[in-house]
């Protein structure tokens, strides 16, 4: 019998389009031990992807500076995304390319060299970070004084990353004083982003952003 689920997303894994509930990596991936992988993001709406080259183009920088090396190329995933997507019959929807490490080659290895690496993807509903309803009302947010970004020469901010244990450190700190979400500043006071989002402001006639 035919799946009745793709509608909550679908994901390609290993050559495969699946249901989003049975996408699944080892518990032995460096992209899961060790936060050892790379990503990037995006919309479709209304049936068509909001500036997929650029994004493609973004990835596949991401992957050389992170010496993640996978069997796919650009003109492979942009198909891969495009079918995943019909497959799963969403016409908004937040879609993820994504390459880790991979298990290692060798057991108990710690030279990342020796790690297969691998591409996927997945795609749900449209995620709005920020809930409608509370955007319209206005979000509350915290900017945290206690917690930090990680430093950029610790982890390089131009690659996107999975590495939110400060961002989680905010969100709790920000929920537990009665706000919506919460923003980051970097060790010299400086704000940068939120779990999730990026920030933007207006000072005169000029569109700013970290």
């Amino acid at each position: 019998m035919e799946n009745t689920t793709w509608g909550d997303g679908a994901a390609w894994m290993n050559g495969k389009i699946v249901p989003i509930s049975d996408a699944k990596i080892s518990v032995l991936d460096w992209g899961l031990t060790h936060s050892d992988i790379t990503y990037d993001v995006v919309q479709v709406w209304d049936g068509g992807f909001f500036r997929l080259d650029l994004h493609l183009e973004r990835f596949m920088q991401s992957l050389l500076s992170s010496r993640l090396s996978v069997e796919q190329t650009s003109d492979d995933m942009r198909l891969i995304l495009h079918r995943m997507v019909a497959r799963s019959g969403l016409k908004r929807a937040y879609v993820a390319m994504v390459a880790s490490r991979g298990v290692p080659l060798i057991p108990g290895t710690r030279d990342p060299r020796q790690c297969g690496n691998h591409f996927f993807a997945w795609c749900v509903p449209f995620v709005w970070v920020i809930p409608q309803d509370v955007a319209a009302r206005g979000a509350h947010l915290h900017v945290s004084e206690t917690v930090k970004r990680i430093p950029t020469d610790s982890v390089d901010p131009t690659i996107k990353n999975y590495m939110w244990g400060d961002f989680t450190r905010a969100l709790f700190e920000a929920k537990d004083a009665g706000f919506d979400t919460a923003a980051l500043l970097d060790q010299d006071g400086f704000l940068t982003e939120g779990p999730g989002f990026n920030i933007f402001a207006i000072f005169g006639n000029r569109l700013v952003t970290p």
